[in-house]
C-alpha cells in the first residue's frame, strides 16, 4: 500500500511541473503590425513651416545671399495714384511708385548678376499701357537700375523680354519702349512703333 502511494505522488509531481522545453516565446504583435511599423517609422526630423504667401508675391533671391523672401504689390491707392511694394517680414522699406494703379511684381535673373532684380509692372491711368521699374536691392535699400519706361499693349510686351543685358556691353541693358509715329498707312492715322535702347545700369 506504501508502495502505490509513493507511486501516485511522483506520478502527479510529474504532470505537475512545468517542462523546461516550452518552446519559442511569440510576441503578441502580427506579421502585419511588424509592417506598418517598418513603413511608418517615427520621424524624428524638426517639421518645416512654410510662409504663406499674399495674393500674387513672388519668392526671389533678392539679396543675393540665397535666402530667398517674398515680395507683393501690398497696397494700391488710386485716389493718389500710388502703388506700393511690400516684402517679407517688413525686413526691407516699402517701395512707393507714384502715377501707378496697382500691377504685378516678378524677379528678373539675368546673366552674370549675383542676385535677382525686382521687377515691378504697373498699370497707368491709360489702360493701354504698361510701365516697368527695376529695382535692386543694395545696402537693406531698394534702389532703382533704370529710370521707368512704358509699352503699349498693341506692341505685345508679354511675348517679348523686355529687359536684356547688353552682349556687346556688360555694363549696360537692352531695353523695349513704345514710340508714336504718324502712320498714313494706318486706320487711326498713327501707330506705336517698338523700339529697342541700351542704358548704363544704375547703382550697380
Amino acid at each position: 500500500m506504501k508502495l502505490i502511494t509513493i507511486v501516485l505522488f511522483i506520478f502527479a509531481v510529474g504532470c505537475g511541473a512545468p517542462s523546461k522545453n516550452t518552446g519559442p516565446i511569440i510576441d503578441s504583435k502580427t506579421e502585419s503590425d511588424v509592417i506598418t511599423s517598418k513603413n511608418n517609422p517615427t520621424s524624428t526630423e524638426p517639421t518645416v513651416v512654410k510662409p504663406i504667401l499674399p495674393k500674387g508675391a513672388v519668392i526671389g533671391n533678392y539679396n543675393g545671399d540665397l535666402k530667398p523672401f517674398y515680395a507683393h504689390v501690398s497696397k494700391i491707392d488710386t485716389k493718389k495714384g500710388v502703388t506700393t511694394v511690400s516684402f517679407e517680414s517688413k525686413k526691407y522699406p516699402d517701395v512707393l511708385i507714384p502715377k501707378t494703379y496697382g500691377g504685378t511684381v516678378a524677379p528678373l535673373i539675368l546673366e552674370g548678376f549675383d542676385r535677382d532684380l525686382l521687377l515691378v509692372t504697373a498699370k497707368l491711368e491709360d489702360p493701354n499701357f504698361n510701365k516697368y521699374f527695376l529695382y535692386v536691392l543694395r545696402n537693406s535699400t531698394w534702389k532703382p537700375v533704370m529710370n521707368g519706361f512704358a509699352i503699349h499693349k498693341s506692341n505685345n510686351p508679354e511675348t517679348i523680354q523686355v529687359i536684356r543685358v547688353n552682349p556687346e556691353k556688360p555694363n549696360e541693358l537692352l531695353r523695349y519702349y513704345s514710340v508714336f509715329d504718324l502712320d498714313s498707312t494706318s486706320e487711326l492715322g498713327y501707330t506705336w512703333r517698338l523700339l529697342e535702347e541700351s542704358v548704363v545700369k544704375n547703382n550697380w
